[in-house]
């Protein structure tokens, strides 16, 4: 079979081409699909935003429906394979309804946290745009499904995580999701046919990942697995290589949703990476609890420079009841580890919880300012699929399955429409104040995403500075 894997982003412009550049990465997930999709003999081919960016011509906008279009001009396509977070609902199912558009007998398969959990109501809701749902992990799944397409291989019935509508227009579904994957089964990552379908031989930013999922349960995540599994080390490093000496990643970010969770893994492999032939900066993503000198000093020698790590408020009483509690000791001796390894802080920080005061803003505002980050990134909450508080909102129908359905609220939470304001400029002021120097730089800010326009921001930053 022919197939595209789509991983949408939102339409971008930026000054220049080489700021625009700076913001995009291949995608380390599609990747790997479309290798293993290659491996069973189908030709596969990856549309992410730094691919979009690539064959629309390097320049300072970036539109992937644009690009699918410029796809469209020299290949068809038996199967197009969109992900799906949250966030960027609206941008994937226009990209479904415009691969349908483009090639109306292909099949739609979506995947991704978002229809994980909303599988039956997108099905119900975009028959026509969408003919299948792959919840979970797409590793096995995905292939599984391409040989049913190709009229072979295992019956529909039995893939795993499989939702799709039936011959009657009937909505299906096999398992739930897909959380149990033997990472240590899969190749490691070539990325050869990705960038030559491109014609490039270089990238300056890459992904790499050395394990999926997270162990810990905050109850404002969406994180499906709920448990660590790892990648081998070997593997890891492997692709590690594979990104810096033979397509030369000047920078690599190492994704996972918490580095360190096993120390003596994350030990391994940077301890390995420290023997490459060319370094390459590597930022990292962890939380508190799993900063640990014993994986933290390979990481600085094999090229480290700085850490993201999550600090959702400043509140010890507000952490509690977002069932992510840390001492303050806990922080402060984690920051002064990564001041005494020379390596950089970020912040990932959260405005919106519900219970929060402007007691709470206040003591984060102030904790921020006893650390002194380099970066401080401030989301607004949002109910993403799959946290466990939009479990308890649907049952006390304080929200929606079909609220999703809306792309005109782009963030959906508890809050009122002045409450959402408030805290998008409470969200925007904490960054601004506290970022010295950008670390991570594929980062949204809820006022862009929301389309304020800079009077509107500048207003609710000011408001904010003043209320706390």
């Amino acid at each position: 079979m022919k197939i595209l894997l789509v991983q949408p982003d939102y339409p971008r412009e930026a000054p220049s081409p080489q700021q625009l550049e700076s913001r995009l990465l291949p995608s380390y997930s599609l990747i790997l699909l479309s290798e293993l999709l290659a491996n069973a003999g189908h030709q596969v081919r990856v549309l992410d935003p730094w691919s979009n960016w690539v064959i629309t011509g390097k320049g300072g906008e970036n539109n992937l429906k644009t690009g699918l279009q410029k796809i469209s001009e020299t290949a068809s396509f038996d199967m197009v394979g969109i992900s799906v977070y949250t966030a960027l609902r609206q941008e994937a199912l226009e990209l479904a309804e415009l691969s349908k558009k483009i090639w109306p007998s292909a099949k739609v398969v979506l995947g991704g946290p978002h229809p994980t959990r909303l599988w039956h109501t997108m099905l119900e809701k975009y028959r026509g745009s969408v003919d299948f749902i792959l919840k979970g992990g797409a590793d096995s799944s995905l292939p599984l499904l391409a040989e049913n397409l190709a009229g072979r291989g295992m019956a529909r019935y039995r893939i795993p995580g499989l939702a799709w509508l039936g011959e009657g227009g009937q909505v299906k579904s096999n398992t739930g999701p897909v959380i149990n994957v033997d990472l240590s089964s899969l190749p490691p990552v070539k990325f050869a046919d990705y960038f030559a379908a491109l014609g490039e031989s270089r990238v300056k930013r890459a992904y790499l990942m050395t394990a999926r999922g997270c162990k810990l349960w905050c109850n404002y995540c969406s994180q499906l697995w709920k448990k660590a599994l790892y990648h081998p080390p070997a593997r890891a490093v492997e692709e590690a290589r594979t990104l810096v000496e033979d397509f030369s990643a000047e920078e690599l970010v190492v994704y996972d949703d918490c580095l360190g969770m096993n120390p003596a893994h994350s030990a391994e492999i940077f301890s390995k990476l420290s023997g490459l032939k060319k370094p390459a900066r590597l930022l990292g993503v962890s939380h508190f609890k799993f900063l640990d000198k014993s994986w933290l000093e390979p990481f600085q020698r094999a090229g480290g420079y700085g850490l993201m790590v999550g600090l959702p408020t400043g509140s010890g009483k507000l952490r509690r009841k977002m069932n992510n509690y840390i001492e303050d000791e806990v922080i402060c001796a984690g920051v002064e580890l990564l001041r005494s390894l020379g390596l950089k802080l970020g912040l990932y920080t959260m405005v919106g919880f519900p219970g929060e005061t402007p007691e709470d803003l206040a003591k984060t505002r102030e904790l921020l300012k006893m650390i002194s980050p380099e970066q401080v990134i401030a989301t607004v909450y949002e109910l993403k699929p799959g946290d466990i508080l939009i479990e308890f909102g649907l049952k006390a129908e304080m929200v929606r399955e079909s609220d999703y359905l809306n792309f005109s609220s782009r963030i959906i939470n508890y809050m009122t429409e002045p409450e959402l304001r408030d805290a998008v400029g409470a969200a925007d002021f904490l960054e601004t104040e506290f970022t010295k120097e950008v670390l991570l730089q594929d980062a949204d800010p809820a006022w862009w995403i929301l389309g304020f326009d800079p009077d509107m921001r500048e207003q609710l930053r000011k408001k904010a500075a003043a209320r706390i």
